[in-house]
């Protein structure tokens, strides 16, 4: 199981020209057969059910990135 933190980058609601940067939180985890993701939050929460299954942890992470809008894993 792992936790990984998303960075994304979105237009800012208010200040036309300029760009926020915003976090969201996954967890990976392997069931045995296969790996999921789900987002949670700051406690370790789920903020969403699991996603579909995927062959390998890099594809679960790879999949959350793309569904976020997200541009990398932050490190």
């Amino acid at each position: 199981m792992g936790v990984h933190d998303i960075m994304i980058t979105e237009p800012h609601p208010c200040r036309r020209g300029f760009f926020r940067r915003l976090y969201a939180r996954v967890q990976t985890s392997n069931t045995g057969a296969y790996w999921i993701w789900r987002q949670i939050d700051e406690n370790g929460l789920p903020l969403t059910d699991a996603e579909r299954a995927f062959d390998s942890e890099d594809a679960a992470l790879s999949d959350a990135v793309r569904r976020l809008n997200g541009e990398a894993v932050a490190v």
